[in-house]
């Protein structure tokens, strides 16, 4: 964000940035939520100058307007098929009508760094920086999974975070516990020294970390058979949308997303069972 940021700004004073300023950003950047998010990022940077050093003329930041919040989420057999797919798996046959994969052939071509993702994204819904940056053992770069108490931490030791990117922690449901005591065993050796060492983070590609998944999770994605618009951050809203279809509490659903309870009813609670039951069936 910086570095496209100056590119366009670097060379005003902050007295030149102006609403005209922000909205010729924003059509440069060709993308409203990408350019909101960048603005925030620079009236952010330009309030804390402010409150360290003092500006004679504090700037307004002009955003653009803040876009409807994403609805897409998967069904159980999309999410069924994403799995199939990062196993190394490919549809031999299709439904006529649904043209939806009916049975799977093993292909070999496997990408468990894939699996990870997704079985880690669905049951904890958490986004995907924080997955990339969760580790075996506590540190202060990134989240780290204690397994023995079952919680995944998704905030590094003393790290500061944004009110909405609160990075809660998560009690991790029992299906991906399985999943976590497995991977953490395979990702560790014994040395020369008798001693066992583990590898540093829970979603890496033959041990290393993983910057960018994009195009490893886009042949998955091909593979099975999803749009475009399935990208990683679709499984937290799909966590997000089976917990309130589920009846499950909105005050624990959204503790473990990270989320006030205000902006879980607000986005999710349309597909409770229970919404608006009561003012359906009054009279």
């Amino acid at each position: 964000m910086l570095a496209r940021l100056n590119d366009f700004f670097g060379a005003m004073t902050p007295a030149e940035v102006r609403g005209r300023t922000c909205r010729e950003y924003a059509d440069d950047r060709g993308n409203e939520g990408g350019a909101r998010r960048d603005l925030e990022v620079l009236r952010a940077a330009i309030n804390y100058y402010h409150a360290e050093y003092t500006l004679d003329v504090v700037p307004k930041v002009s955003l653009p307007e803040k876009g409807e919040p994403r609805q897409t989420w998967l069904s159980r057999s999309d999410m069924a098929a994403l799995l199939w797919a990062s196993l190394g798996w490919k549809p031999t046959a299709f439904d006529i009508e649904s043209k939806r994969p009916t049975r799977w052939g093993r292909t070999g071509v496997a990408n468990p760094h894939i699996t990870r993702l997704l079985l880690i994204g669905l049951y904890t819904g958490t986004r995907l920086s924080a997955i990339l940056n969760l580790q075996w053992m506590p540190n202060t770069t990134g989240g780290h999974i204690d397994i023995d108490r079952g919680v995944i931490y998704r905030r590094a030791t003393g790290e500061r975070v944004a009110h909405n990117k609160r990075r809660t922690p998560v009690k991790v449901p029992p299906r991906l516990l399985r999943f976590l005591q497995y991977w953490k065993a395979t990702d560790t050796t014994v040395n020369e020294e008798g001693k066992e060492v583990c590898l540093r983070f829970a979603v890496n590609y033959n041990g290393v970390k993983i910057t960018k998944p994009h195009k490893a999770f886009r042949n998955v994605r091909s593979t099975a058979g999803l749009s475009d618009a399935v990208t990683p951050h679709v499984l937290r809203h799909t966590r997000a949308t089976w917990l309130a279809q589920l009846g499950v509490d909105p005050e624990q659903a959204a503790a473990s997303l990270g989320l006030t309870v205000e902006e879980f009813e607000r986005t999710y609670s349309h597909v409770s069972p229970d919404f608006q039951a009561q003012a359906a069936n009054a009279f």
